[in-house]
């Protein structure tokens, strides 16, 4: 039963933060933080939250494989719809960590990326929150009790409204916000160019 216990929170606590880690991500890339917390916050925030997330991911799987009432084998976790127990929806929670594992694997690498490279892989990080949202209504025996269903409204919604601020507000992958002055931190002055042209 320990086991049992632990190995959902840790599922739990590995969505939350996945979500955490995709909704700052999408704070720093358009207007909604105003600047508060800075965007160096965000990204330190966001670049830590991923690292959490496998670790607590790493103890659910490992908890899977020791409870002895599912039964799960290391293939039905690493493999698609190799599971007796809800296939498409185990399915989706592989396919989710796959794609966490390339995104923290593309962070690694990243200096050696090309900056539209870069973005195009940190976009995988959607459709993998998506999957495991997905994952823990359809293959969580938590998911009955009205405060998971809370849960996956309330970061879904979330995700969803800051997807399509981004779109509202960014130009076509180009990264930076349309029609909008930058946005600066607290205390911190816009910078002055160095030389003022005369007045005609």
């Amino acid at each position: 039963m320990i086991t049992w216990n632990i190995l959902r929170a840790a599922g739990i606590g590995a969505y939350v933060m996945l979500f955490l880690s995709v909704a700052l991500a999408l704070m720093g890339t358009t207007s909604v933080s105003n600047g508060r917390p800075t965007r160096q916050t965000l990204t330190a925030v966001h670049q830590f939250l991923p690292t959490v997330a496998m670790v607590l991911l790493g103890i659910h799987l490992g908890g899977l494989l020791l409870d002895e009432f599912m039964n799960f084998r290391p293939l039905d976790l690493l493999v698609p719809l190799q599971s007796a127990y809800k296939p498409w929806a185990v399915a989706g929670g592989i396919f989710a960590m796959y794609a966490m594992v390339f995104i923290m694997v593309a962070a690694w690498v990243r200096r050696g990326l090309p900056a539209k490279v870069w973005r195009a892989t940190h976009l995988v990080s959607v459709p993998a929150f998506i999957l495991a949202m997905l994952h823990g209504i359809f293959a969580g025996t938590d998911t009955a009790r009205p405060i998971m269903w809370g849960l996956y409204l309330a970061t879904g919604l979330t995700v969803l409204f800051l997807v399509l601020v981004r779109a509202l507000t960014t130009k076509s992958g180009d990264g930076w916000v349309a029609d909008r002055p930058p946005v600066f931190a607290v205390g911190e002055e816009p910078p002055v160019p160095s030389r003022i042209p005369r007045a005609a």
